[in-house]
């Protein structure tokens, strides 16, 4: 019987194989929160730069085209903006403006502006995101 006991203090050190990956576990959800956070900051600097510059450009259009009224309910005040391009950055809804007739033909910079945006938004902040985690995940081994 001894030494059915003495497997069971041997099951002790299979949990604190365990816990040290747990530990690693929970340090890299720590630092995944805290890189979180600052990549969600400059985000919001990156919006709110990209918001002030389309609404002085395209947010008060005075050319009297028929899209005039798309810009301005999209792009009509900074706040507007940024829930604009948050909405693009998250998920690309590109169709609602080809759907407005000739404005991706008549404001090119507009079109090379957005899918520059979308680009560096979606792609360009997962993979910032992705290498901060993978970096501390790496020194802390």
């Amino acid at each position: 019987f001894r030494i059915i006991r003495l497997l069971r203090i041997l099951r002790i050190f299979r949990i604190v194989r365990f816990l040290k990956q747990l530990y690693l576990l929970a340090f890299g959800l720590a630092e995944a929160a805290q890189a979180i956070f600052w990549v969600t900051v400059l985000m919001a600097f990156v919006l709110y730069v990209c918001a002030i510059l389309l609404t002085r450009c395209i947010g008060k259009p005075v050319t009297g085209a028929t899209y005039d009224d798309f810009l301005h309910e999209r792009f009509g005040t900074v706040i507007r903006s940024m829930l604009t391009l948050f909405e693009l950055m998250s998920a690309p809804n590109l169709p609602d403006y080809q759907l407005q007739g000739p404005l991706l033909f008549d404001k090119p910079w507009l079109c090379l502006f957005l899918i520059g945006f979308v680009i560096f938004g979606s792609f360009g902040m997962i993979a910032l995101l992705t290498g901060v985690i993978s970096e501390s995940m790496f020194e802390k081994n």
